[in-house]
């Protein structure tokens, strides 16, 4: 693949290994579903293997079709990317950014830091959301960055990662709850049915799974209001709770050997960190999170 010709047809490729098919690949190329057909078949050509084999309805990328992405995905966005930053002038305010992020992770360390963003020309729009979707939504360009957790099987050579800060997790009660053991019979408020965070807790204290949450809200604020107002227990980060852990109306129940971490991450599609903008959003919110940390350890 020396040909400069050649540069089309990988970003067919790596459009359909994004979109996981022909037709989205054509819609998001603004391309004929028989001229990304030809693309893909001269790859296939030129690498002598499939890419991709049928998968229900659809299409799966093959080992190699995976190899194949892993490779050339940075290099092929940087060259576009380039190409962009160019045409633009190299201005930080090219255009919007597009930032995602769980809504308490937003308003807590996100929207604090966007006004000097914002002094800088650039149009920010804010999606709030799961790690799993912000991951998915960074791959389909939905999103510029994204902060996020590990997710488990997520395609992670495909995202630029860089450590934010850990989160400590607690678990909580109204104030006056007893102390918590995994014999007693508690009611638990989570973010989700799944209830990830108290997993983690209970899997490194206890080595055992949580019990089933009797409520659910996909908003950690609205998860320590529940608490507090009585409706059970939860596993939250600490600077959720924190608030109502020093106005009294929250106590932490248990107390592990050693605090059980979760790490922070932000993520942009691979090729996309060299963007000003996506730079400009990481710089920021990583002086974001280095203050808030020295702030809380002072």
């Amino acid at each position: 693949m020396t040909h400069r010709a050649d540069l089309v047809p990988l970003r067919s490729f790596l459009t359909i290994y994004r979109t996981g098919g022909v037709a989205k690949a054509a819609d998001a190329l603004n391309l004929s579903q028989p001229a990304v057909s030809r693309h893909l078949k001269s790859i296939e050509e030129t690498v002598g293997r499939p890419l991709f084999v049928r998968a229900g309805r659809g299409i799966a990328p093959t080992e190699a079709g995976h190899i194949l992405a892993a490779e050339v995905a940075g290099h092929v966005d940087a060259l576009e990317n380039a190409v962009e930053v160019f045409r633009s002038g190299g201005d930080s305010d090219a255009g919007p950014v597009f930032v995602g992020g769980p809504g308490d992770i937003l308003a807590g360390h996100v929207m604090p830091r966007l006004t000097p963003l914002l002094a800088m020309g650039m149009t920010v729009h804010c999606r709030i959301g799961l790690s799993p979707d912000l991951a998915t939504a960074l791959l389909r360009d939905e999103l510029d960055v994204a902060v996020i957790t590990k997710i488990e099987g997520a395609p992670t050579k495909q995202l630029f990662l860089r450590h934010a800060h850990d989160e400590e997790f607690v678990l909580v009660g109204r104030s006056g709850e007893k102390p918590y053991t995994p014999r007693s019979e508690r009611r638990f408020v989570g973010y989700s049915q799944g209830m990830p965070m108290a997993r983690r807790y209970f899997r490194s204290c206890w080595g055992i799974a949580p019990p089933q949450p009797s409520l659910t809200v996909a908003d950690m604020r609205a998860v320590v209001v529940a608490v507090a107002a009585g409706a059970g227990l939860s596993v939250v980060p600490r600077y959720v709770a924190r608030e109502g852990i020093d106005a009294g109306t929250l106590s932490v129940l248990h107390t592990p050997e050693e605090p059980v971490i979760n790490p922070i991450y932000l993520a942009a599609r691979r090729g996309k960190e060299h963007l000003p903008t996506v730079r400009a959003v990481f710089a920021q919110l990583t002086d974001a999170h280095e203050n808030a940390v020295s702030a809380h350890n002072s």
